[in-house]
């Protein structure tokens, strides 16, 4: 090759490259966006609140904010507490977007309970490099609070901040703004002052602390779009952890059994990555929100077992992957020897399909491969990975396939 043609060559790769390069950090750029997510949130959780006396209340009396905001966002009809309904276990599900085993310890000089599965807070922390400020748990004063986990792969370097100041709803109020000031990018807000109303068994009391709440909630998402830092760019969801008693099974004042009352809680999603005016009777589980949310955040809750919401975000800001998987049912369930779980690809894809155990653990992995469309038929015979029978209790399986996540609980009934 001669001089000229070697300069010709080299000049060539060098316009290609100059041509190329911008593309390339273009994709980037767009592909880190879409995979981290541009979104600030806000959680709020209010503790024991009936979905007859909030968000299913069709004179929304008591709830005339959070009604009102519906009209902007989205509210889920059918949104349930599909396991425990009493709060030392349904907030840690809320945390981990899934069904965890808490365990007692001594922490500080204190005894508490700690989640065994990761929480949104450390997957939050640990997928963005972000430091604690940026995640920001405001509760009132607790002198022993409940911790997330201390999984090996996330656990306490990917804590939140703490904010444990008060000692009632409009104290965690005045606290929740004053944090808003500072501008962390997640904030997780617990009001508690329903369900200690509620156990007092007084009406009026519990009714007024529903209001209370709800005012609350308006107060915080006027804040939010008051100031430019968050306005258009935060998402706001409202839910409880279970709800009440229905009149048939004690009425108010308690919780903690499977009627309707316990486990239908409402579910309220603004801003700007959620459709507008809409209400979805898609039936939905607890375990459903932190996976949701962390979708629109742009992280990944690897340990967590609930679905993407995929039916209540809006087009124009989260990507609205089409349904290519349908789960049609397990069989028999409970079961004594082998169940069948049975699910519809509408394409092509790989597939993973895995057992756990009700504290997190993976038991087995049933389908790690490529599938074909069409109906799929996959048996457990109740054996962990090793071929060892595993004992009678709850399981979980978790089927997926691209970025869509369906779950299901298996009860395992040996006969001894």
């Amino acid at each position: 090759m001669t001089n000229n043609n070697k300069l010709i060559k080299h000049s060539l790769k060098q316009a290609t490259f100059k041509v190329l390069l911008p593309l390339f950090l273009s994709l980037f750029v767009f592909i880190k966006s879409e995979a981290q997510g541009d979104y600030k949130m806000m959680i709020v959780i209010i503790d024991g609140a009936r979905y007859s006396e909030t968000l299913g209340d069709a004179t929304h009396t008591y709830t005339p904010r959070m009604w009102g905001l519906t009209t902007q966002g989205t509210m889920v009809s059918s949104f349930i507490n599909d396991n425990y309904t009493y709060t030392s276990r349904a907030i840690p599900a809320l945390w981990c977007g899934a069904w965890t085993d808490v365990q007692s310890i001594t922490y500080n000089g204190s005894s508490t309970q700690y989640a065994v599965l990761p929480t949104l807070f450390e997957y939050y922390r640990k997928d963005k490099s972000a430091p604690a400020t940026e995640c920001v748990y405001v509760t009132k004063y607790l002198a022993s609070l409940w911790l997330p986990s201390f999984d090996t792969d996330y656990g306490e370097n990917y804590w939140p901040t703490f904010h444990s100041v008060g000692s009632n709803d409009k104290d965690v109020a005045t606290q929740a703004q004053l944090v808003i000031n500072s501008h962390p990018h997640f904030l997780w807000v617990y009001l508690d002052g329903v369900d200690h109303a509620g156990h007092l068994g007084v009406w009026s009391g519990y009714t007024k602390a529903i209001y209370s709440a709800d005012s609350i909630v308006g107060l915080l998402w006027d804040k939010i779009q008051s100031d430019p830092f968050y306005k258009d760019s935060t998402n706001l969801i409202v839910t409880n952890d279970h709800g009440r008693h229905d009149d048939a099974h004690g009425g108010f004042q308690g919780h903690g059994c499977s009627c309707d009352g316990c486990r239908h809680i409402e579910f309220l999603a603004v801003g700007p990555s959620f459709k507008q005016n809409y209400v979805s009777s898609q039936s939905r589980i607890l375990p459903d929100m932190a996976v949701t949310a962390s979708y629109i955040l742009g992280i990944n809750p690897a340990k967590a077992s609930g679905s993407v919401m995929y039916e209540i975000l809006s087009s124009n800001n989260v990507s609205n992957e089409p349904e290519n998987l349908t789960l049609i049912s397990s069989f028999p369930n409970p079961f004594s020897a082998t169940t069948s779980i049975q699910y519809f690809l509408n394409k092509s894809g790989f597939v993973n399909l895995d057992i756990y155990s009700i504290t997190g653990e993976k038991i087995k992995v049933l389908v790690n491969e490529s599938q074909n469309y069409g109906l799929q038929t996959i048996g457990w015979n109740a054996t962990n990975g090793q071929g060892q029978r595993v004992s009678s209790g709850i399981y979980f399986y978790r089927l997926q396939t691209g970025g869509q996540i369906k779950t299901g609980k298996l009860i395992l009934k040996n006969n001894h």
